[in-house]
């Protein structure tokens, strides 16, 4: 069994029937939305990610748009990095704004990772912190970056010539820093800042994660709870 196994294995049993399920984008979590359709089918989907949405309708979920949503019961992701205090950066998917929409509705929200990704004190400045920005927003955006003291790149199409768009229409703007001993000061000020959407930072939304050791292959929770 693989880790991601051990790690879906764990994950099932919160699954019951009748709940509204949040399920993320990323590959664990795609092997627990196929596991799941095997146990417990008698639930309701709503997630951020086109992929994710595309398999859960193939194996027959009944899929909601967050948008007609107002409460979901427990909701599943993946992350980047995490910390124990119950805050991650979400960076690599570019889809944090749908996701932080899902994971503010869930009753409780999961990360499901592997324990390298746990950080202690605070998170590693090689991960970025991703901006979602409105288009005419992006050279005040960037300017704002500069000012406090980031390097700012706009994220580019893998497949096409030209800027990656998101869902929402909007840019993606990845912002390194040398450190993040400031993180939720500097997320904050990003985030209120005119024309940005959102930030790939979770700060303090995270209920629990489970937590998959790929050197042993054991499997435990952020909070044994």
């Amino acid at each position: 069994m693989s880790i991601k196994q051990a790690i879906v294995q764990q994950a099932l049993p919160l699954i019951q029937p009748g709940m509204v399920v949040g399920f993320g984008g990323g590959s664990t979590v795609a092997e627990l939305v196929k596991e799941a359709a095997n146990h417990v089918n008698d639930i309701q989907v709503v997630t951020p990610s086109p992929t994710t949405r595309q398999l859960a309708t193939v194996l027959g979920y009944t899929v909601i748009d967050p948008q007609y949503c107002d409460r979901v019961d427990i909701a599943f992701d993946g992350c980047d990095q995490m910390d124990t205090h119950g805050s991650a950066l979400k960076s690599g998917g570019g889809i944090h704004a749908n996701e932080k929409i899902i994971a503010t509705l869930a009753d409780s929200y999961w990360l499901l990772t592997v324990r390298s990704r746990l950080v202690q004190d605070q998170f590693d400045p090689k991960t970025p912190l991703v901006l979602e920005v409105l288009p005419k927003a992006l050279a005040l955006v960037m300017r704002a970056i500069t000012e406090h003291g980031g390097q700012a790149s706009i994220r580019t199409a893998a497949n096409r010539d030209g800027m990656t768009l998101t869902d929402n229409g909007n840019f993606l703007i990845d912002c390194h820093f040398p450190s993040y001993n400031q993180l939720a000061t500097l997320n904050t000020e990003f985030a209120t800042l005119a024309g940005v959407v959102e930030t790939s930072y979770f700060d303090h939304l995270v209920t629990n994660a489970i937590l998959g050791d790929e050197a042993t292959g054991i499997v435990t929770r952020l909070f044994e709870k």
